[in-house]
């Protein structure tokens, strides 16, 4: 699969899945920015990831509609166009309603959702001008079933998906395909920061790599290419879709 020369714009890409994101485009032949809120992170991922093709960093909170659009037009004004968008940047909560204050489910909802809605508003009006493009969402397993404790997370994910869905079939027409990309349990920075974290980190581990029948956590790029998959020409049919990577814990 490749995406030679194709300008891409992944949110989050400073670190985790977003990271691993903008490593398998680069082999892959894009010309690639990452956007981060975390300025010093995103200064060392580009540092790092410049040996591998064209990439930059802007710095930005996908919140802000005015961060997003300038993230967007900062892809246009390098390389040409904004042929890919990976709506990667998002955050986590694992809060019983009951303790779940305000300020955690707006910061949940605001980033996985609203972060979404104003990079893809904000990059229409170029791919409809350019004659299509691609769009992935992250979503999550978290997005198709639940788990305990964890009410704003998977709002937020069940959002992304029928979110995604109703925006692919009113962009096709314009030959510009979104698909949403729902991981399982993967060796994120922050999974691994809990592992580290705990009273007993190897138990920790061992309770993650049995979340799933697969029986081990997935690998960052093994996310990533689900990905390069939906943002490459080999999944042109592929219009609204939720691709499911997560070692079959959906499947039981």
């Amino acid at each position: 699969m490749k995406l030679t020369n194709k300008a891409t714009l992944i949110s989050g890409g400073a670190s985790g899945i977003g990271r691993a994101i903008a490593e398998v485009f680069l082999e892959a032949g894009a010309s690639v920015v990452i956007s981060d809120i975390n300025a010093p992170m995103l200064e060392q991922a580009v540092k790092e990831l410049s040996s591998l093709g064209k990439v930059q960093g802007v710095v930005g909170d996908v919140r802000s509609m005015a961060d997003a659009a300038k993230m967007v037009e900062r892809t246009v004004e390098l390389y040409g166009a904004i042929d890919v968008l990976v709506c990667n940047a998002g955050i986590t909560s694992v809060m019983p309603i009951e303790q779940l204050e305000e300020d955690e489910w707006d910061a949940v909802l605001s980033t996985n959702v609203k972060g979404m809605y104003t990079l893809i508003k904000s990059a229409i009006p170029h791919m409809k001008a350019q004659g299509g493009g691609k769009i992935v969402t992250l979503g999550s397993e978290m997005g198709i079933v639940t788990v305990p404790e964890s009410p704003a997370y998977c709002a937020s994910k069940g959002a992304v998906i029928m979110f995604t869905k109703s925006i692919a079939i009113d962009l096709i027409r314009y030959n510009i395909r979104v698909n949403s990309l729902c991981p399982g349990i993967t060796r994120t920075p922050l999974l691994q920061a809990e592992v580290d974290n705990s009273l007993n980190p190897e138990k920790t581990a061992a309770e993650q790599a049995s979340w799933a029948p697969i029986m081990r956590v997935a690998d960052p790029h093994e996310i990533a290419q689900g990905a390069l998959f939906l943002a490459s020409d080999e999944s042109s049919f592929a219009v609204g879709s939720c691709l499911v990577l997560d070692g079959g814990f959906t499947a039981k």
